[in-house]
Formats: C-alpha cells, sequence, structure tokens
C-alpha cells in the first residue's frame, strides 16, 4: 500500500515532520481484536527519501517522517506545499466467506494523533477482484475508484479526527491466496497476545513475590524448640538485644551493657558490675591485640558491634586505671545501632531475587508503555509520584538528606528543592491534563499503574524479614526461655555461663540466669565462682 497527501506548511515553525497513522488493530466477526503484521517499506517527501522514526499505539504504528526538532529548531519543512509518501505492506487482510476470499482493507484512522487531514491512497491488489456493491453507498466516508486493472485509488475527505471510516471489502474467487501455514497462525496467535500478556505479567511477578515473602505454614522453616548453639556463637549480644526489643530505642542500652559483658567474658577487659555504673580496667591494649597471631585472631573474633564498644571505652579518660562505662555510651549510641544493623542485613544477605523481580516488573512496565503509546505519559506520572515520595521522605527523614557544607553547594541545594521539585510536578502535572487518551489505551493504563504499584510493593517487600532473620529472632525467644529454666538447653557449666552471660544482659535476665549458675555450683559442691574479669573489692 502506499499513501499520499499534501501539507501546506504556512509558517516556518514546527518539529520538522508529520505523523502518518497505519492501523493494525481490528476485530473479526466475532467482536476479538487481532493484530496485523507491518512492515515499512519507504517515507519519502517531494519524491526523495526522509528520515523517519516508529512509534507504536494500541490502535496501531505511527510514523513519524521528518527529523523531530525543538521549536526554536530550524524546521526541516518549508513553507509551501510539500507533498508526504509512505509505502508499507499489511499482512492478515483475507477472511474466508463460503467460496469466496474476502480482501478487507482496515479503516484509516486519523485517531491516534488526531490527524483529521484530507489523504489520497493507492492500493495495489491482485487481479480478478470485484468491489463489494455495499462499500459503493460510502461516498461520504471516502471515494474508491479503479485506477487501473490491480489498483484502487482511496480519497478521503477531511472530517473528524475520532471517526469510524468502514473497511473497504474486495470479493475474489476461493484459492486466489495461499493458504495460511500452521507457524503462521502461532505467530499471529502471539502477536494477538503479546500486549495483554506483558500486560498482567507484571502484576503476576508481584502476586508470586508476595507468595513467597508471606510464605504458607508449609513453606515456613519449623519452629525452634530448642536453642541453637551455632546460632549464638556468631552473633553478636549487641543485634540479640535489638531483636528481642524489636528494634526500639530502649534497646540500644542492652546492647551496650551486653557487648561490655562479651568483652569481660573474652578476657578485653575487667569490670567491677554488670550494671551501667561499671568500671572498666586493664584493658588490652593495641600492642597486646596485634602481637602474634592468637592476638589477633582472639580480637577479630569478637563481632563488630563489640570492638566498637571496645574503642568508645579505650577512648574514654581514665581516672586511675578504670573508665567509667556509662560514660561511653552515649557516644556510640548511633554508630552501634548502625553497626547492629549492618550485621542484621549480612545475616539477610543480598536479596538478589527480588531486586531481579523488581527490575523485570520495571522493564515490563516500560514495555507496556512503549507498545502501547504510553511512555510520556506513564514517564510524568512515575515523575510526579516521585516528587511526592521525595517530598515525603525528607519531612519523615531528614537525616537521610544531608545539608550541604558550602555556600554554593547550599544554593543549588535550595534551588532544587525550592524550584526543582515543584517546577518537576508542575510539568507532569501539565503533560497528564493535556495529553489524551483514547478508550483502547485505558486498560494498558491501568496496567502501568499496576506495574509501578508493583514495583514498589517488592520494594517495600525487600524489608520483610528473610526466614533466616526469623529464625534468629524466634532462637532469641527461645534463648530467653531456656535461660529462665523455662526448658531445657546446653548443660550447664562455667563455660555455658559466661558464654551465655551477654545474652542474658541483653535480654536484662542475667540475675535470673546467674541464679540458676549459682544453684548449679551448689549442687555441684563447687568451691565459689570468682572470675578473673571481674574487679572485686
Amino acid at each position: 500500500m502506499s499513501e499520499s497527501f499534501d501539507i501546506l506548511v504556512k509558517r516556518a515553525a514546527n518539529y520538522g515532520g508529520v505523523y502518518v497513522d497505519i492501523p493494525q488493530r481490528f476485530t473479526d466477526a466475532s467482536g476479538r481484536a487481532h493484530w496485523r503484521d507491518f512492515k515499512l517499506a519507504a517515507a519519502r517527501r517531494d519524491g526523495e527519501d526522509e528520515y523517519y522514526s516508529r512509534e507504536h499505539n494500541v490502535p496501531g504504528r505511527s510514523i513519524y517522517i521528518g527529523a523531530e526538532h525543538c521549536k526554536s529548531c530550524s524546521a526541516d519543512l518549508p513553507t509551501g506545499l510539500t507533498k508526504i509518501q509512505i509505502a508499507y505492506w499489511l499482512g492478515r487482510l483475507v477472511r474466508q466467506e463460503g467460496d469466496h476470499e474476502i480482501l478487507f482493507l482496515p479503516a484509516y484512522m486519523g485517531r491516534v494523533h488526531g490527524q483529521a487531514a484530507r489523504k489520497t491512497l493507492t492500493l495495489k491488489l491482485p487481479p480478478g477482484g470485484t468491489l463489494r456493491p455495499s462499500q459503493q453507498d460510502r461516498a461520504a466516508a471516502y471515494d474508491v475508484r479503479r485506477s487501473a486493472p490491480n489498483e484502487l485509488l482511496v480519497s478521503i475527505p477531511a472530517g473528524k479526527g475520532d471517526r469510524v471510516l468502514p473497511d473497504i471489502e474486495i470479493e475474489y474467487p476461493a484459492g486466489t491466496f495461499v493458504i495460511v501455514t500452521s507457524g503462521k497462525r502461532i505467530q499471529w496467535w502471539l502477536s494477538d497476545h503479546f500486549l495483554p500478556f506483558i500486560s498482567i505479567l507484571g502484576p503476576l511477578i508481584v502476586a508470586l513475590v508476595a507468595i513467597l515473602k508471606f510464605r504458607p505454614s508449609w513453606l515456613v522453616p519449623a519452629p525452634l524448640i530448642t536453642v541453637d548453639t551455632k546460632i549464638t556463637q556468631n552473633l553478636s549480644p549487641a543485634l540479640a538485644a535489638y531483636l528481642f526489643r524489636n528494634w526500639k530505642a530502649d534497646a540500644a542500652k542492652a546492647a551496650f551493657l551486653a557487648s561490655v559483658c562479651q568483652l569481660a567474658v573474652k578476657r578485653m577487659l575487667r569490670i567491677s558490675s554488670l550494671d551501667e555504673d561499671a568500671e572498666a580496667s586493664n584493658l588490652i591494649t593495641k600492642q597486646e591485640r596485634k602481637k602474634g597471631k592468637p592476638g589477633r585472631s582472639r580480637w577479630y573474633a569478637l563481632p563488630a558491634a563489640t570492638r566498637l564498644v571496645f574503642g568508645q571505652i579505650e577512648g574514654e579518660r581514665p581516672a586511675g586505671d578504670r573508665r567509667r562505662v556509662k560514660n561511653a555510651r552515649p557516644g556510640v549510641r548511633d554508630e552501634l545501632h548502625r553497626t547492629v544493623t549492618e550485621e542484621y542485613q549480612k545475616i539477610r544477605g543480598i536479596d538478589r531475587w527480588s531486586l531481579a523481580a523488581a527490575a523485570s516488573i520495571l522493564a515490563l512496565g516500560i514495555a507496556v508503555a512503549s507498545f502501547s503509546g504510553l511512555f510520556l505519559f506513564s514517564a510524568a506520572i512515575s515523575g510526579l509520584l516521585l516528587t511526592v515520595f521525595l517530598v515525603v521522605a525528607m519531612f519523615r527523614h531528614p537525616e537521610r538528606f544531608p545539608v550541604a557544607t558550602g555556600t554554593f553547594e547550599q544554593f543549588k541545594q535550595a534551588m532544587s528543592l525550592i524550584v526543582g521539585l515543584p517546577m518537576m510536578a508542575i510539568v507532569a502535572l501539565v503533560y497528564i491534563g493535556t495529553t489524551e487518551v483514547i478508550s483502547e489505551q485505558w486498560p494498558y493504563l491501568m496496567a502501568i499503574l499496576l506495574h509501578i504499584v508493583g514495583v514498589i510493593a517488592v520494594l517495600a517487600m525487600l524489608r520483610i524479614p528473610t526466614a533466616k532473620q526469623r529464625q534468629i529472632r524466634n532462637n532469641m525467644l527461645v534463648l530467653n526461655r531456656y535461660l529462665r529454666g523455662k526448658i531445657d538447653g546446653p548443660a550447664m557449666s562455667v563455660e555455658c555461663y559466661e558464654h551465655y552471660l551477654p545474652f542474658a544482659v541483653a535480654l536484662d535476665i542475667e540475675h535470673r540466669w546467674t541464679e540458676r549458675f549459682n544453684l548449679w555450683q551448689e549442687g555441684q559442691k563447687m568451691d565459689a565462682y570468682a572470675p578473673d574479669w571481674l574487679i572485686t573489692p
């Protein structure tokens, strides 16, 4: 097929080209939607080959003939009369009716970009066809006449952009056209269902991720009924304090004191008591920590949170040979929380499946937006949502947005906040308000919005604890019951008492754990316990 139409350019102020809409979507007799094959042969202006670009849309393709420029750039189309020509092939145009084959040529839209100009189309057809009589009564829509034995000339007058033009039907004897192979039918079926499929694939991925995150009972690890000693060997008492208190603010004090207790039982220092009024002395020196392989291995075997607390205590000014532990706690609180959070994230690991799912949903949303002709519209919606998200995040978590130090940097930051974000929101709103979404695009716009929501939901689900993280917190609850003597666990010994004492401090039950140890001592008729890490009067 070939189309040609004249454009009268009155002013040299244009984007340098013109859109030509090619219809590809059609419905059969049963009302089912299908998609025609399309192949561009040539795009010309005044008989010469011209630059062009393709755009997708639900009704079909939009071919932009000409180089696209800004309004202030020089125009490609000169003033005066210009002839635009486009040649292309369309497939899937034949249907069987009884002993005849009907070649039905599509109703030429003028809807995708609101083009309602006069057009002239030259249709080259196989010989032997007869224009159906019913088509002769549609002169109001367009005029069809035979310009050659195998050629039709279709003249479409100017009219409304949303008018419905009837198909052109030409009747041929049976056997005129090649029988379609099964492979071609499969290709047609895939093309018919491609856009709807990728439109629902994103929400399906979100549902799958949600099912895996909120696993049913048969996928969740069995709850612990005894203390898992391997977990406590690789877990810092500071993290135990935060997990047991569900990351509340009062966990900071318990995490600090538990780390001090672990330093004591690991013989990195001596303390006078287990409460916040304790004093520390005999801190292991840097030379001792670096002296020989045993010293280094003992030091780096400690959790990062525990080493952090030691460094803060070491930095306190001593009174004689002692340092007040209480004085070190305020200066290390925030850093201790960050260190414990990093340890918790390392346990989680990188959730590559969720990140890959979010990237896949985003890619599918971009594909739906591109093939449905809503790419810029979706970008405007995403930009508006991003602006709102940034503003809300700034108000809720101002500490995550550091203030610039230099004068010029502060000026740039203020301009981006006061001017940049509002301008982004205004541009997005203007584009959304002035861009028309046709009826065929609305289902896909809803699908794009679901993809955007899906990406946000999957990223939000990254905050949900993994099965391993839930198992570790469950172990802290079981450990609490064991330390209180409500369930059985590891056999009591001096080594067991010292190993679990920092965790008892973290769970605020060190007195109960010590009572159990003292009862065990009495039962074993052992001498009084006098640890070398405890400063005695």
